[in-house]
Parts: structure tokens; sequence; C-alpha cells
């Protein structure tokens, strides 16, 4: 079974590349002195970062809540309980949405930036600034 690929053009160099050969990253990153956590992929032409996602506390808190009533669904699977079953598909719904509307609340809490930036020794990897 042959897997569809995601073949991306960057906005930066117009270099294309495939993006299941680059993958998909995760970088703690400071935002206004908080620790986050950045979801990214990157040109491997010009290293620009694409940002996927910023994911905070709040962020795993819902994505918990969500992972919690999908599990419930589950366990309920097989019981003929036709109105539970509608009531907990709606309440995932309703969670994913809650998150969706999350996530693209934080993005536009940070609308500049992320960057690669070198240690000062270059021994190290290369940590991500954001640039407002």
């Amino acid at each position: 079974m042959s897997q569809k690929m995601t073949r991306v053009k960057c906005d930066e160099c117009e270099h294309e590349f495939i993006l299941e050969a680059v993958g998909i990253h995760e970088a703690i990153v400071q935002l206004n002195g908080v620790p986050v956590t950045l979801v990214y992929f990157a040109c491997p032409k010009c290293n620009k970062i694409y940002r996927i996602s910023i994911q905070d506390k709040r962020y795993y808190e819902l994505k918990e809540d969500l992972e919690k009533t999908k599990k419930r669904i589950r366990r309920n699977h097989g019981s003929n309980n036709d109105e539970m079953a509608r009531m907990l598909n709606s309440m995932v719904v309703r969670k994913h949405e809650r998150l969706k509307a999350y996530v693209d609340k934080v993005n536009k809490m940070f609308p500049g930036t992320f960057t690669f930036v070198a240690s000062e020794n270059n021994q190290e990897e290369k940590s991500i600034k954001y640039l407002p």
C-alpha cells in the first residue's frame, strides 16, 4: 500500500521537498519566559522553520480531556446505548473544536517567526528562538 507523500515548497528559497523526508520535530522554546513545545518542520535547504503548533500546559490539559472522552467511547463501544454514544460523540466534537480554537488563539498571540540560533561555542545542537 503506497502512502501519499506531502510535497512542500519553501516560501523563502522555493526549494521543494517531501515533508515525510524532513520529518516533524519538537523543541522546547521560551515564549514570554514560559517554556512551551514548538512542533515544526524546517526547509532542508535554508532552514526556514514552519510552525505547526505551540503546545503549552493548557494545550496538554485540553488534549488530555479530549483523550479521556475518546477512551470513554471505546469503553462504551458495543454497549448498545445509542444515547450515550451520541452524547460522547458530540462531546468529542466539542472538545476537539475547543482544542483547535486554543491552538489558533496561541498562534495569533505569537504571530512572529521562529529561527535556529547557533550556540555560542557551536558545540551544542542549535536552539530555536522566537522573533516577534
